[in-house]
């Protein structure tokens, strides 16, 4: 293409990127009369195309194919998407691919897609990450456009099929980790192909990929279990808890593969406790908490450490539990990385609900709350400990579950359960060395921590803080502490847009328990906090909540200039 013409290409891509999308048909057709996709792909074939240039191309290029006008066109650019993929330029061989893509989902002609299926799974096979990815996106999008085409790619009936158990048994660890990133992805939309795919074996070979002596093998198999538990839930999540669980338990013990191992295990004992509780199949819980998980009915032996060892024995969850309070037991031998990683564990795994949250406040099993607790409101911890146990605890406490509306019925465990939370909490700040900054009561212990310079720690402590003050008693405490109760109350103890929410909305967990707490009748247990509760502290509670994030208790516009003045610049 003459330079004059490229300009011209150029010119009418920049000219779609800043139109907003959609692109409509009339700007489509426009388009493509004054650039046919012949000139198109020679220009972008061409050697004298800068990389930015074919970025501004390939995009523009994109929206206009996206029209129903550029759909028309499709079957008469398949010869150059084909072409594309032969092409040296990543970019112009993921446009292709992408091009291969929408013409599976429109081709009605069986043997056209079996085709154009074969030619994906062998984009997957490129040398760049991303049109590989390109063409993984494109066939997950025939699978949930066309349920039967999982089964033939998984059984290998079909040429892509065969194509993709090749893949499989490849001796490349690339080729098979990209073939089981496609099957999982396809697998993690229906619970049906999550079904086929647990019983088709795929899981069982992707578990032997967990081999810490390939630890790039093991750590992308990590994370394509990972995304497979994040989206399935339900009965097809039950499917995969007895096949997965035992293999990643022994992998917590190497400090290459627990930081993948360790959320993927908590996750699915999260969702063990949950089927249970739900009347669900799976792995039942216990009554102190434990979700059991039965493989072979072996007895458990332990591994040294205290862990049931193997794939086939014991109580899973209860080894996960006792694999989290060994990493965070009191000697010390654990190194700070594994701590961190254990109390985001403990976090994912009291995450989705009350039941899965009361795996760790088991009042026949206190110590590992307490070390949490410690770690969290304690004397001494490093800052990234201290901040992982903030937010576990915070989890724990129940912030997710009880959302913005501080709803305290979803973020409350059983009466058991919540006695254990209180006596951690208090215990934390009640040992030897004293809570944090020598603090003799929890109150004491957040309000040294708020004086802490750092943005992330604070932030870890108004989540935690909201989520324990929809509890009467840490709200007592909080409102007998009048210096941590002025920080909270003053507008200005915090500057900038996130910090000044996180004040106001701890302020408002605790307003919401005060009301909670001044509504019961006087022969109410927790009634008993009203005297704790006296008409000053209400009225400076008040005030706050009425002050909302910036302090403004007049008008929106003293709001807006306050807002700008503590946007990030």
């Amino acid at each position: 293409m003459e330079p004059q013409s490229l300009q011209a290409l150029l010119q009418a891509c920049d000219s779609i990127l800043k139109q907003p999308s959609p692109v409509s048909d009339a700007t489509a057709q426009e388009f493509f009369d004054n650039h046919p996709l012949d000139a198109v792909f020679r220009a972008l074939s061409t050697q004298d195309v800068t990389e930015q240039q074919l970025g501004t191309v390939c995009s523009a290029l994109d929206s206009v194919l996206s029209t129903p006008y550029g759909t028309s066109l499709l079957p008469s650019a398949r010869s150059y998407a084909e072409a594309a993929l032969q092409s040296p330029q990543h970019r112009l061989r993921r446009l292709g691919c992408e091009q291969m893509g929408r013409l599976l989902l429109a081709a009605a002609d069986e043997q056209q897609q079996q085709q154009l299926e074969s030619t994906l799974v062998a984009v997957l096979q490129d040398t760049d990450t991303g049109v590989a990815g390109a063409a993984e996106k494109a066939l997950v999008a025939q699978v949930a456009a066309r349920p039967g085409s999982f089964t033939a790619l998984l059984a290998g009936s079909s040429p892509a099929g065969q194509a993709l158990q090749e893949m499989l048994d490849s001796s490349r660890a690339t080729q098979r980790m990209r073939a089981f990133a496609l099957l999982t992805a396809a697998a993690a939309g229906s619970s049906s192909n999550a079904e086929q795919l647990k019983q088709s074996g795929v899981v069982t070979q992707l578990l032997a990929q967990l081999d810490p002596s390939d630890p790039l093998a093991c750590l992308v198999a990590l994370q394509l279990l990972q995304e497979l538990v994040i989206h399935i839930g339900g009965s097809a999540a039950a499917l995969m808890q007895q096949l997965l669980l035992p293999s990643l338990l022994l992998l917590l013990d190497d400090p290459s593969t627990a930081p993948g191992a360790f959320p993927i295990a908590a996750r699915l004992v999260a969702a063990a406790a949950q089927e249970s509780a739900a009347g669900g199949v799976g792995a039942g819980v216990s009554s102190n908490g434990a979700a059991a998980m039965e493989v072979d009915g072996a007895a458990p032996h332990s591994n040294g450490n205290g862990v049931a060892a193997g794939a086939q024995h014991g109580d899973a969850a209860a080894a996960l539990l006792a694999k989290m309070q060994e990493v965070l037991d009191d000697r010390g031998n654990s190194s700070a990385d594994m701590e961190v990683v254990a109390l985001d564990a403990a976090g994912q795994l009291a995450l989705p609900s009350s039941t899965s949250a009361a795996l760790l406040a088991s009042p026949t099993s206190p110590q590992l709350l307490q070390s949490i607790c410690s770690r969290a409101l304690g004397r001494t911890a490093s800052p990234p400990i201290r901040l992982a146990a903030l937010h576990a605890l915070a989890s724990i406490a129940g912030v997710e579950r009880a959302g913005e509306a501080r709803d305290r019925s979803a973020a409350l465990m059983s009466a058991a359960n919540e006695a254990s939370l209180r006596l951690a909490v208090f215990e934390a700040v009640s040992g030897a060395a004293g809570g944090a900054g020598g603090a003799r009561s929890p109150a004491e212990a957040v309000h040294n921590l708020l004086q802490q310079p750092f943005d992330d720690t604070r932030a870890g402590v108004y989540r935690c803080c909201s989520a324990l003050l929809l509890r009467p008693w840490f709200a007592a405490d909080v409102c007998n502490s009048s210096a941590l109760l002025a920080r909270l109350c003053q507008s200005d103890s915090e500057s900038g847009q996130a910090a000044c929410e996180w004040r106001h909305s701890t302020v408002m967990a605790l307003w919401a328990t005060v009301q909670y707490v001044l509504g019961l009748p006087g022969d109410v247990g927790e009634a008993r906090f009203k005297q704790q509760l006296p008409p000053a502290v209400q009225q400076q509670l008040l005030a706050a909540v009425r002050g909302g994030p910036y302090g403004v208790a007049g008008g929106r516009g003293t709001q807006q200039s306050h807002f700008v003045a503590t946007m990030p610049h």
